[in-house]
């Protein structure tokens, strides 16, 4: 009697393929992280950057800085955003992206007779944006300097 030779995969060949997809899945997993987080913290630093330069043209319009002695603050889950983005799209001409797991405050202190007044814009994450920082600050005074204070990755 002649033995047929049946196609397909043997035990060894199966258990192997299986480990080399393992280790291939365990090393990805940790880079996709570090590009999660350097793609989060570059759309941080980008975007506080245009509030900034958007907060440098409405004061040299109205001679003072969006909100007035306030401050707006714009959530990645929060339902009410949708009435601070249009506050910020109508006084600054920018839209800030919402559902992007970024947290935006825009404070304005335009107080009465300060001499140094000035906007911060923060970006903020639930996480590391860069290494060992979950936020971006910048600030601009009414002379026109903005200030970056994110570190590099």
């Amino acid at each position: 009697m002649k033995m047929k030779r049946q196609s397909g995969f043997t035990l060894i060949e199966l258990m192997v393929t299986i480990a080399i997809v393992g280790v291939l899945s365990a090393t990805a997993v940790p880079v996709y992280h570090t590009w999660q987080q350097r793609a989060y913290g570059s759309e941080a630093a980008i975007m506080a950057k245009q509030l900034l330069n958007a907060q440098v043209t409405y004061y040299l319009d109205e001679n003072k800085f969006y909100p007035d002695n306030d401050s707006i603050r714009i959530s990645h889950d929060d339902s009410s955003d949708g009435e601070n983005v249009k506050k910020v799209y109508d006084n600054l001409n920018l839209t800030v992206p919402t559902g992007h797991f970024l947290d935006y405050e825009i404070y304005g202190d335009n107080s009465p007779g300060n001499e140094s007044s000035t906007v911060i814009i923060t970006a903020h994450g639930n996480f590391d944006l860069f290494k060992g920082t979950d936020q971006v600050i910048g600030t601009v005074k009414k002379t026109g300097e903005i200030t970056y204070f994110y570190p590099s990755y």
